[in-house]
């Protein structure tokens, strides 16, 4: 269903183009609607024939995500979270500590802290949490991919723009004052695509692998303090993972997402 309301949604923007060009009189600057309409809204509906809305949905959440996301903040706020947590698991307060853990603003701690409190043993707090860390992966590379390809359709469609615009200019040649909008349409949407592509949906795309790689690291850390508190080891281990291993852990998330 998807891919057939992508594709009429695309060769309705098409048609709204070419009417829409031929209503425009004059062309006033870098800022021209036909051009516009066809680079904005032509590439979600190609997205759209190899995605399904909830994709499309989830990428966006991803993305809002990524935007508000700050490394320093996050690491932060886990690692006060786990040592109060950890703190509480030493004291042998279960309930307390179970409360921060499902209370704990870090989504990690949400899903992971209560596993050591359940009494999950190490070998199993470890397999878990590489279940967790991989779907994480595979999300936020969807979320990933959906946008590294909006970067590679932008300067296609702004081709099938240029190319309208060209058809158009021959069909007016001898139509001086139709000159100007024809040419407009066939240099601006190969100047919008470029943008589009190298402005906006590629460092979006880079956003969002920069928010999975740190997300990573910190559920490779998390996923570490878990079996160090079962193993019995001190708090002072614990507090050391988030001084160090970040070089250790940031490779392994580039690994484990591709």
């Amino acid at each position: 269903m998807h891919v057939a309301f992508g594709m009429l949604g695309f060769a309705a923007v098409l048609a709204a183009t070419v009417l829409l060009e031929q209503k425009e009189a004059t062309f006033s600057g870098l800022f021209y609607r036909p051009a516009l309409l066809l680079l904005c809204v032509g590439p979600l509906f190609i997205s759209l024939i190899s995605h399904k809305v909830d994709e499309l949905a989830a990428s966006a959440r991803t993305l809002w995500k990524a935007v508000r996301f700050s490394a320093p903040r996050s690491r932060a706020v886990l690692q006060e979270e786990v040592l109060r947590f950890a703190a509480e698991v030493r004291r042998g307060r279960t309930v307390e500590a179970l409360a921060i853990a499902e209370e704990a603003r870090h989504d990690l701690v949400r899903q992971l802290a209560p596993l050591l409190v359940k009494q999950y043993s190490p070998e199993g707090i470890e397999r878990t949490a590489a279940t967790a860390i991989a779907v994480l992966a595979s999300a936020m590379k969807r979320s990933e991919d959906v946008l590294t390809s909006l970067a590679r359709v932008a300067p296609a469609v702004g081709l099938v723009g240029t190319t309208l615009g060209l058809i158009t200019l021959l069909r007016d040649l001898r139509n001086f004052e139709h000159l100007g909008p024809s040419m407009a349409l066939a240099l601006l949407c190969t100047l919008y695509g470029l943008v589009l592509a190298n402005g906006v949906y590629q460092p979006l795309a880079r956003l969002v692998h920069v928010h999975a790689v740190a997300t990573m690291e910190e559920a490779r850390i998390l996923s570490r303090a878990l079996i160090l508190l079962g193993e019995g080891k001190p708090l002072a281990d614990v507090r050391a993972l988030f001084g160090g291993e970040t070089a250790e852990s940031a490779g392994h998330a580039e690994v484990a997402l591709g």
